[in-house]
């Protein structure tokens, strides 16, 4: 069995099969453009109508054999965890297709999207996105759906990452990054992106307008429970428009009448009655701040929870900063490390290094919960990206800096957007490490209170029951000239461009306002890093002669690492690190290496060793094997007699690259960097 679907506009391309290969499935389809092929396979499980959720489950999975590659670890050899860019796509792909389920839908629905043939002119994620959606729709699943998506990767000529989804009307799902762009400019984008999803959605809504559903959703009978909560809420004088709206930043008022509850025993209907409560508070929450103009911890509607900032926290880390909004606190550390230590990416889409990193941690105290740490969840590696794609168009380049850049942001209390803390928490750090970044960078989130496009409010800086029964949360960060990162969550529908243009605009107001109190800590960049971290030194040399500085066996090269102790990364353009502990000797390595190059410049200043005194002069070791000539008139400017009187054998000088000879012979002066200083 096989049904082929055709669709095709502007530079997309792209066939849906539906097909028998996982025929004990739902359905199972391959979605092809451009050689890339991605399947998706498609299942529900029991019904679960006592959960308060959307028992959704989207996978992503990245076959190496997809692109000829055979990766793995090198005893196994095959595919294990998911890569950080599988999860990243699962999350983009739940995000867009979960606000289109009806709220009373409760069957376990697995997606699972397999990439089976990579060309990277083709988006493997899109095709997932636009797959899962097909099959969604194919199957009739009792949904709002069709929602489509679409990528765009220049906005004015600049590069950026803009990936959007929604439905015919609406814009649910917003992933963005790019360096410093303007608000008019990224809505632009989404104009473009929206035109291209309403043909797709046209395209999917007809190619399967004569499939049948199978399922049919239950409107659950909550009468019992909302008479047994009713009973509950006053026998024991809880009023939950106080207990939501305390005056108070947090969760401890509210949520304390959940753990009542779960004391009570309300039999078979205990989670019938908890969710009755989470919809109570929902609906408290939408009226009290669309009709009172008030939030729950008292604040104005565009008005952000106090700020702390402070650097330097701890002593031995190469940077470090704690920044505190409201309840939110975060810990961000910094680590520079040769560039030999950088972390190396194995997957389908891309090979090679990464010089800058930025992980999160989120463990149970921040939230005052008891559990173990148990590796990174996709939410927390969702997170650490995120605030990775802030700020890394602002980190310069390792041809700048030659460093490896670790940076770790360690959740300590979470009450909303601990990803945007973390933006400004590294930011602080970052400039403490003497990393030159560029200028500060700082993110926000803003929430809404939602009843129709007519009715609702947009909330700066949201926190606990803002996040947990609002309608979005749209995280924003970027600098004062532009945006750097987006991301975008809704549990209604979508927005629309209205929305999305005063969401933006809000947030670059309280962007603005946060940007300011980083610069009281700290306006711009240390000019120097921590006597802590390790000292660095970059040069470029022909990459005929790298031959030259290995040495016959390596001989060469590592006599220079045995001397200087150092660590040497030579890279196949010519572009050589020397890292190591000791100043003298990264330099020590670094000349030596220009020397055996040939790569040593007129007026560049070198150290030697006095290994002889001659009558004319002295003769100096600058490294092994490589002599330079101190002339007798080039020491001092004075009338020399006894050049001993002036320097001793075994003395080290710092001297002047006076001049190379054609046969390489090096002339130096003392007397010249003596007057320099």
């Amino acid at each position: 069995m096989k049904e082929i679907y055709h669709y095709q506009s502007g530079n997309l391309d792209i066939e849906f099969e539906v097909n028998d290969w996982a025929e004990r499935s739902m359905i199972s389809l391959l979605t092809k453009s451009k050689e890339t092929i991605v399947m998706t396979v498609i299942n529900l499980g029991q019904e679960l109508p006592h959960v308060d959720f959307l028992p959704l489950t989207v996978d992503y999975e990245e076959k190496f054999y997809a692109a000829g590659k055979i990766f793995g670890s090198r005893f196994l050899r095959r595919e294990t965890r998911p890569t950080v860019t599988s999860i990243l796509n699962a999350r983009l792909i739940d995000r867009s297709l979960r606000p289109a389920f009806p709220s009373n839908f409760r069957y376990q629905i697995h997606i699972v999207n397999t990439v089976l043939s990579y060309n990277p002119e083709s988006d493997p994620a899109l095709l997932a996105l636009l797959g899962s959606t097909f099959g969604l729709e194919y199957l009739k699943i009792p949904w709002q759906g069709p929602i489509a998506g679409f990528k765009i990767d220049s906005l004015n000529n600049l590069p950026v990452e803009l990936f959007v989804s929604g439905t015919k009307n609406k814009i649910n799902m917003i992933e963005f990054e790019g360096k410093e762009i303007k608000e008019e400019e990224i809505l632009s984008g989404i104009q473009l992106a929206h035109q291209e999803i309403k043909k797709i959605i046209n395209f999917i809504e007809e190619s399967t307008k004569d499939k049948k559903s199978k399922i049919l959703l239950k409107d659950e009978n909550y009468k019992k429970a909302e008479e047994a909560l009713e009973e509950f809420l006053g026998k024991e004088k809880i009023d939950l428009k106080n207990l939501l709206f305390s005056q108070e930043e947090g969760d401890k008022n509210w949520s304390s009448v959940f753990s009542l509850l779960n004391e009570e025993n309300f039999g078979d209907q205990t989670p019938y009655v908890l969710n009755v409560l989470n919809k109570k508070f929902k609906e408290i929450f939408q009226k009290v701040v669309l009709e009172e103009k008030r939030r729950p911890d008292g604040r104005n509607l565009d008005e952000i929870r106090p700020l702390f900032m402070e650097i330097d926290v701890l002593p031995r880390v190469h940077g470090s900063a704690i920044f505190k909004r409201g309840l939110t606190h975060i810990l961000s550390t910094v680590t520079l490390g040769a560039p030999g230590e950088e972390l190396i990416l194995r997957e389908i889409e891309y090979e090679g290094l990464k010089h800058f990193i930025h992980q999160y941690n989120f463990p149970p105290f921040s939230v005052g919960e008891i559990g173990s740490n148990k590796g990174p969840s996709r939410r927390e590696i969702g997170h650490g990206e995120l605030a990775e794609k802030a700020l890394r168009n602002l980190v310069p380049s390792q041809e700048d800096f030659p460093y490896t850049i670790r940076v770790v942001s360690e959740v300590l209390s979470s009450n909303g957007s601990t990803s945007m803390g973390s933006v400004c928490a590294s930011s602080l750090a970052l400039m403490s490490a003497g990393v030159p970044l560029k200028k500060h960078v700082a993110g926000i989130s803003i929430g809404m209170a939602y009843s129709s496009d007519d009715n609702y409010e947009l909330l700066t800086d949201i926190q606990g029951p803002e996040d947990f029964f609002g309608a979005m949360d749209l995280k924003v960060a970027g600098t004062r000239e532009g945006i750097t990162a987006i991301q975008l969550d809704v549990k209604i529908e979508g927005l629309n461009f209205e929305q999305i243009k005063e969401s933006l605009e809000k947030a670059k107001k309280a962007r603005n306002e946060i940007l300011n109190k980083m610069e009281e800590v700290i306006k711009e960049p240390r000019k120097y890093v921590s006597p802590l971290a390790p000292k660095v030194e970059a040069i470029k040399i022909d990459p005929l002669k790298i031959g030259l500085v290995i040495g016959s066996g390596g001989k060469t090269i590592n006599e220079i690492i045995a001397v200087t102790n150092t660590k040497i990364d030579i890279h196949p353009d010519g572009l050589i690190y020397i890292s190591g502990d000791n100043y003298e000797n990264v330099v020590l390595a670094k000349n030596w290496i220009k020397i055996i190059s040939d790569s040593l410049k007129v007026g560049e200043i070198v150290s030697g060793k006095v290994i002889k005194i001659l009558p004319f002069g002295a003769i100096l070791e600058l490294v092994p094997q490589r002599t330079a000539l101190l002339h007798i008139s080039e020491i001092a400017n004075k009338k020399i007699e006894n050049i001993e009187d002036e320097i001793k054998v075994g003395e080290k000088l710092n001297v002047l690259v006076k001049q190379i000879s054609e046969d390489g012979r090096i002339y130096v002066s003392l007397k010249d960097v003596k007057e320099s200083r």
